[in-house]
């Protein structure tokens, strides 16, 4: 035991003291090939060192079991979920007879704080890991993405491939019955009035032919009724036949009485036979047209989205990009969700990688479809702003919990059911716009309302040398904020600390000394800054102008509510408190919002340069 310990990497440097204490309290457990040693999301109680045998390693993704890897002897298993007494991340199970010793929490922790080197190879074994993982199951989530995309576009290119081949098959008998009719008609001898008249009616046909029928079933089949009374009662044979394109045509009893002042009963049991079956021939040639453009639409559309024999860094049309995502998607968008578009007009071409922007539009598409359960509405806007292109993706679904908001992009959080999703198509679309592109990716949520807002430069290089400054959160401008600080009066200051040297008194002591009323909010003391104190918002009894708030950002959130409710004009948070969420609740509300400023150093930046 002791030998075969002393060849695996984590207990190689160990005393040999500590060694043979540590082989003592191993637990050897035997598992079958193809036995389950823990399950994904199961409590991480144990660690495992495999002496002999092969182990698979897999996890749940989109519905199916990706496997990570085989570990073989000499290595150690669930070590991470033991380490941070959390659930397992994959599931194990037996490749072949597995010999396996089992260590316990109490058994790692004594590992690791008697060797260094222990420790050292053990942070080696996590980061490595952590990295393969992540880069198999990225792969793993653009096939599983690619396989959603083939489904949808499969379904989509069903519908006018079966059009296509419908119509050819009933063009087959249509053309037949014309050329029957046009020999009928061939022996006619008509006037030249006469010839005339059939041209006009020949236009109608074909104008007709090229339009969408915009009767309802109602009056459509009461028009039917009608000419097919009208046919039968001129002993015209197959009338049930011809009223149907007779009203595809236009023609009523009237005009029917009309035609035959131009064309004897005997000439019109012969025209109107030709003028049906050339309708239906031209009918079924737009149909098959349509499904023909149909599918070209479709293979275009899917060309341009994969950017196929195309360099990976292009000029892009970025409306083209969400447009063509959206004809991927078509066929999950039809369950009951409308788009809206709102496209800003000239909108400059970027530079971008087409083919992974396009992953983007459709993670985050994908994404509020999901939110909004097959039902509700879509609204992509994009505009300019100086020198960066802004995409905004807005659902009217459930929203995400402001708790996890800050977590959405972090690798392999996600909030769908096991084997729904592996967590990481925010990361990667995060990755994306920010590492590839140097832009910004940024989402505020409540229930019903759920936007991303997506900065793109035009030319990310210029970014990456300076030229073009990054993009800031939505800023207030000098402006606003210098009307702030000259109108308000009454500054209530959530969070603000007894304690001198911190910002949250320095800063409210120091607007107080420039005349402004300060209100301390804070439960656990009578008085600050000579003045009462209150337990939160809702308690002031006095009409509150600015809440400057010295909390983390994600306690923001409450103290907006209570600023909303209050009727204050303006929320701001301190420097380093960034809440985007919170801003557009305060901004929907009416308030101003200042984000990530020292009051302070604005005061003296814009009011007084010399205090």
């Amino acid at each position: 035991m002791e030998t075969f310990l002393r060849n695996v990497p984590l207990f190689s440097d160990l005393p040999d003291k500590d060694l043979a204490h540590l082989s003592l309290g191993l637990e050897e457990v035997h598992l079958l090939a193809g036995e389950e040693l823990f399950a994904q999301g199961s409590p991480g109680d144990k660690a495992y060192i495999i002496k002999e045998g092969e182990l698979e390693i897999l996890r749940d993704s989109e519905g199916r079991k990706v496997i990570l890897a085989v570990r073989k002897a000499g290595e150690v298993i669930g070590e991470m979920s033991l380490l941070q007494a959390a659930t397992r991340m994959a599931t194990v199970r037996a490749k072949t007879d597995t010999l396996l010793l089992a260590l316990g929490l109490e058994q790692l922790d004594n590992l690791l704080n008697s060797s260094p080197s222990a420790a050292r190879a053990l942070l080696h074994t996590i980061t490595t890991r952590l990295q393969s993982t992540e880069s198999l199951l990225r792969q793993s989530e653009k096939i599983a993405q690619l396989g959603t995309l083939t489904a949808g576009v499969a379904h989509e290119l069903n519908n006018p491939a079966a059009a296509v081949q419908r119509g050819a098959g009933q063009l087959k008998i249509g053309v037949e019955k014309f050329e029957e009719a046009v020999r009928g008609v061939s022996d006619l001898q008509l006037s030249e009035e006469q010839i005339q008249e059939l041209q006009s009616l020949d236009a109608k046909m074909r104008q007709s032919a090229g339009q969408p029928d915009d009767l309802d079933a109602l009056t459509r089949g009461d028009l039917e009724e009608e000419i097919e009374t009208w046919l039968d009662g001129h002993a015209i044979e197959n009338a049930w036949e011809l009223a149907p394109s007779l009203v595809g045509i236009g023609f009523n009893q009237e005009e029917l009485n009309s035609l035959m002042q131009n064309f004897p009963l005997q000439q019109l049991r012969l025209l109107l036979p030709w003028l049906t079956a050339k309708h239906s021939v031209h009918s079924l040639l737009e149909e098959i047209d349509q499904g023909a453009k149909q599918i070209s639409e479709i293979v275009k559309a899917l060309k341009t989205y994969a950017y196929l024999d195309q360099a990976p860094v292009q000029i892009i049309d970025v409306h083209e990009g969400l447009d063509n995502t959206l004809v991927m998607l078509r066929s999950k968008l039809k369950e009951g969700i409308s788009v809206q578009r709102s496209y800003a007009e000239n909108l400059p071409r970027i530079q971008a990688y087409g083919s992974e922007l396009n992953q983007v539009w459709t993670n985050l598409i994908d994404n509020a479809i999901d939110a909004m359960q097959g039902k509700g509405e879509l609204v992509i806007t994009t505009r300019l702003e100086g020198q960066w292109v802004v995409v905004k993706i807005q659902d009217n679904g459930s929203g995400i919990p402001p708790e996890i908001q800050s977590k959405i992009f972090d690798p392999f959080f996600t909030t769908k059911e096991p084997g729904k999703g592996t967590g990481l198509g925010l990361d990667i679309s995060h990755n994306i716009i920010v590492q590839k592109h140097h832009g910004d990716i940024r989402v505020t949520s409540q229930p019903g309302e759920t936007t991303f807002t997506v900065w793109l430069p035009e030319n990310f290089e210029a970014v990456e040398t300076g030229e073009v400054p990054v993009p800031a959160m939505e800023i207030t401008g000098d402006d606003v904020k210098r009307k702030i600080l000259d109108r308000s009066k009454n500054i209530a200051v959530v969070g603000i600390s007894t304690r001198e040297t911190r910002p949250a008194h320095s800063v409210p002591a120091f607007l107080q000394k420039q005349g402004y009323r300060i209100i301390p909010i804070r439960a656990t003391h009578e008085e600050i800054l000579g003045q009462k104190t209150y337990p939160d918002l809702a308690s002031v009894p006095d009409p509150v102008d600015v809440v400057l708030v010295f909390k983390r950002s994600e306690d923001v959130p409450p103290v907006v509510e209570q600023a909303i409710d209050i009727g204050a004009k303006v929320v701001w948070m301190q420097e380093g408190i960034v809440n985007e969420a919170a801003a557009a609740a305060a901004r929907r509300a009416g308030l101003e919002v200042v984000m990530d400023a020292c009051m302070r150093v604005e005061y003296r930046r814009l009011i007084k340069n010399n205090v």
